[in-house]
């Protein structure tokens, strides 16, 4: 037996600091090639310093996930100083300062614009949140959510800036008079008229369905206005209100972390799944439109893909734990 321990790695410079940062915004982008995650391998593997800072960041940030309300509470009380004082880019350096390799972490877990880092309210890829308002309204944020919250004498305003949020208005007990509720995006708005309803900030457009009571729908650049009542759903862009129609009753199962599947394309059921998930998930298109029924959890991933493929002629290959593709078995 040896007389003499095995050295420690160095503590990773700055420098090495900032390129496993790198890194990480690399592979989270959702962008990243499979080369470029052998790529990063290889990195890692370079040089001690280098997987001891890659190891450390990914700890980091399991354990900011974990516990999120750390974080947010810091850098909330930052970013209160900051918007005083400084414009938002200026804010967002000071953020990063203050909270550090952790909070640089928790903030790269999903490709945001600088608006929804910014966000009074967030979510990361993965994460489902409950927030009860100070008007006593619920609000439910799905994966990747960011929300401004705009509450003045006049009006209880949401500003949803990303992803999908469920709704429950509060009675507001506590306003010397009548505040309306909306909720709004880039393409108009949405007011509650006691209700609960759903809202769900895509590219082209803001899907809406109503669980209970009513909403009114008004695109920013139109002059129409639009009511939903319970059970119906619609979308609108900035122009104009489509496809009024009734409801999927299925639709706000992610609020019990589930997705519930009833003859829906492996491809459908892939590109919700993955929201949940960090990296590359897709099918080979032999098997896209193979229709898949049934109920798969959303806070374990894994065991929804592992389901799929004991359930249907699929099989996963893996890549990387990252990079996952589900083929025709066989």
């Amino acid at each position: 037996m040896s007389g003499f321990a095995r050295a420690a790695p160095n503590e990773p410079s700055p420098a090495v600091v900032q390129q496993a940062i790198a890194w990480m915004v690399r592979l989270q982008s959702g962008s990243a090639s499979p080369g470029a995650w052998d790529e990063c391998l290889r990195w890692r593997e370079a040089a001690p310093e280098h997987a001891l800072a890659w190891e450390r960041l990914q700890g980091i940030q399991g354990r900011f996930a974990a516990m999120p309300d750390v974080p947010s509470a810091l850098a909330q009380q930052t970013m209160d100083v900051a918007r005083k004082h400084m414009g938002r880019r200026k804010a967002m350096g000071l953020l990063s300062v203050a909270v550090g390799v952790g909070g640089t972490a928790l903030l790269l877990r999903q490709p945001w614009s600088e608006s929804a880092m910014l966000a009074d309210l967030r979510t990361g890829v993965g994460e489902v949140r409950r927030v009860v308002l100070t008007d006593g309204s619920v609000l439910l944020m799905d994966t990747a959510t960011a929300v401004d919250l705009r509450f003045d004498a006049d009006e209880r305003r949401l500003v949803l800036i990303k992803g999908r949020i469920v709704l429950t208005s509060g009675t507001d007990a506590s306003a010397q008079r009548y505040r309306p509720l909306v909720v709004q995006t880039l393409h108009g708005q949405v007011r509650a008229l006691g209700t609960r309803f759903q809202t769900h900030l895509q590219a082209d457009g803001t899907q809406v369905q109503v669980q209970s009571d009513a909403v009114e729908l008004r695109p920013h650049g139109s002059s129409e206005v639009r009511v939903l009542r319970q059970g119906q759903q619609a979308w609108f862009d900035a122009s104009q209100v489509h496809d009024l129609e009734a409801s999927d009753g299925d639709s706000d199962a992610w609020t019990d972390g589930v997705l519930v599947a009833r003859s829906m394309p492996l491809a459908a059921v892939l590109e919700q799944l993955g929201r949940y998930r960090l990296g590359h998930l897709a099918c080979d298109e032999r098997v896209a439109q193979l229709r898949i029924s049934g109920v798969f959890s959303l806070k374990d991933t894994e065991r929804s893909l592992d389901l799929l493929q004991k359930t249907w002629p699929i099989e996963l290959r893996r890549r990387t734990r990252y990079w996952v593709t589900l083929v025709p078995r066989g």
